[in-house]
């Protein structure tokens, strides 16, 4: 398992060699295979730093380049499925660094259709990890419901149905500006097979089962389309 967020002693991350890290460190990134030197030292600095900001600063001291700046995102959203209990500290970290460069941005998109289009091969632990990250990074701008536009709602897998129940029964728990704004931001785009697919799921497989505050904030949802 992945390690918590607080910091285990080890020395703070620099343009350095990886062993310069933690010996524990570096044995829990081999244990979860970062097998490359960029990866082992994106790993450690995430397992090592105080909170979101700190991680932010050790990371760009690793001074990444180019395509060494994706692990970034990559080793972040794997570290956030594999933790027996969601941790928030990894949807901070992708969102600081998504406002830092539109780069993260593309790369946070990627990654996470990546998970989206392999659904079946995920453990229950992930798919709730993957729910919370998934709503976190919607509800606060850091990303948009369009990165729900390679999933096809008219024909989804039943296995993935609760999955989707979950994700969007975590969207509508939000207050009911924040429901509108992330409702809201996909009205103008041209992505009606999108609309219409979270129309039919949302009224299909939740109007049902939802009440009270979370059956208006249903409503505001849809009137957003």
């Amino acid at each position: 398992a992945v390690v918590s967020t607080q910091s285990t002693g080890g020395p703070a991350a620099r343009k350095t060699p990886s062993q310069d890290f933690d010996s524990r460190l570096l044995a829990l990134a081999k244990k979860n295979h970062m097998n490359t030197e960029v990866r082992r030292n994106v790993f450690c600095v995430l397992m090592s730093s105080e909170d979101y900001e700190h991680c932010f600063e050790q990371m760009l001291k690793l001074n990444l380049r180019d395509k060494e700046e994706r692990e970034v995102i990559h080793v972040t959203v794997l570290c956030a499925l594999k933790c027996k209990t969601y941790n928030p500290y990894y949807a901070d970290v992708i969102a600081k660094f998504c406002g830092f460069s539109k780069n993260y941005q593309v790369t946070t998109q990627f990654s996470l259709w990546d998970r989206l289009k392999d659904l079946g091969s995920l453990t229950q632990t992930k798919k709730d990890n993957l729910i919370q990250l998934l709503s976190s990074l919607i509800a606060t701008k850091t990303i948009s419901l369009a990165v729900l536009k390679i999933v096809n709602f008219a024909e989804i897998q039943s296995d993935d149905v609760t999955f989707f129940k979950g994700l969007f029964t975590s969207l509508l728990s939000n207050s009911e500006g924040i429901i509108t704004e992330i409702f809201g931001r996909v009205q103008p785009l041209p992505l009606d097979s999108l609309k219409n697919g979270m129309k039919v799921f949302i009224k299909h497989f939740l109007k049902h089962d939802l009440s009270g505050s979370e059956l208006k904030n249903m409503k505001i949802a849809l009137k957003c389309f």
